[in-house]
């Protein structure tokens, strides 16, 4: 934690408490967030912390059951990109040459491509479950962290150890994991955390336009409902609209901070010089 840094640390404590109001989401029964339990845009009070939606359904099971849903999409997803990442990252960097300018066309021409429409295209003509989610993010994600790791990949290939290891036959796979992997290894965290960061707020967009499954309580299906129902038209929103906004709000914040402070960490560049 100490070797975060200060701002590393904030988003570090910051994360793990959202991950725990998670965990908590995720031990309550089936029916929280499901049932009526309270009159229709009760207000917050007792028995409903933070009041209820059209249906008397409590807010603030449906912010923690939430949680645990975009978190989980989030730390999925980001670990599927590592992984592909990694392999055609490290695939491009040290494979053979034609190989090598296919994977990266390949990358070229999907950056070029407007990666959130195609997210939403891809999620109304595929459908809303959890597993259809993470695999289309995963897909569409990949590129940018793998032409990262390609690079960090080749500096690694030019120190003269790796060299002249190769010069003597040594093979190129072992060659990467076994003396590269301490150079190449660290940028794997910032990948991760970008990679959630970007997840979560795509997962909240998809279900705040309505392409969310709207059985499953979610941040973004919560505000998907504030809109359907006019609820900034009146004081709900306060108890309605603000607690899952401020949810995504402070994840993304919490990884980005970390992600921040990771890439300070390894890249010495990037800190501010002092005056």
């Amino acid at each position: 934690m100490r070797a975060l840094g200060g701002q590393g640390t904030a988003g570090a404590v910051l994360l793990a408490c959202i991950a725990a109001a998670a965990g908590y989401g995720l031990l309550l029964p089936e029916s929280a967030g499901r049932e009526r339990i309270g009159q229709p845009y009760a207000p917050p009070g007792p028995g409903l912390p933070l009041g209820a939606d059209d249906l008397g359904r409590s807010l603030l099971d449906q912010l923690l059951i939430g949680a645990a849903g975009s978190l989980g999409v989030g730390f999925i997803v980001a670990a599927i990109v590592t992984v592909l990442a990694a392999v055609i990252g490290g695939t491009a960097g040290i494979g053979p040459r034609w190989l090598s300018r296919l994977i990266m066309r390949s990358i070229d021409v999907m950056l070029i491509l407007p990666e959130l429409i195609l997210f939403i295209l891809a999620a109304a003509f595929l459908g809303q479950s959890f597993g259809v989610k993470v695999a289309i993010l995963a897909v569409l994600m990949w590129p940018v962290p793998a032409r990262v790791l390609r690079a960090g990949v080749l500096t690694a290939w030019s120190r003269g150890h790796l060299e002249v290891a190769r010069a003597m036959g040594a093979p190129r796979w072992w060659l990467l994991l076994r003396h590269g992997s301490y150079l190449i290894g660290p940028l794997l965290i910032p990948v991760f955390v970008r990679a959630a960061m970007r997840a979560v707020l795509y997962d909240a967009t998809l279900s705040f336009l309505g392409l969310g499954d709207p059985t499953t309580p979610s941040w973004g299906t919560t505000l998907y409902w504030v809109q359907v129902n006019g609820v900034f038209l009146s004081e709900a929103w306060l108890w309605w609209a603000l607690p899952p906004g401020l949810a995504i709000t402070l994840t993304v914040l919490s990884l980005a901070l970390i992600g921040t402070a990771v890439e300070e960490r390894l890249n010495p560049a990037l800190k501010e010089v002092p005056a």
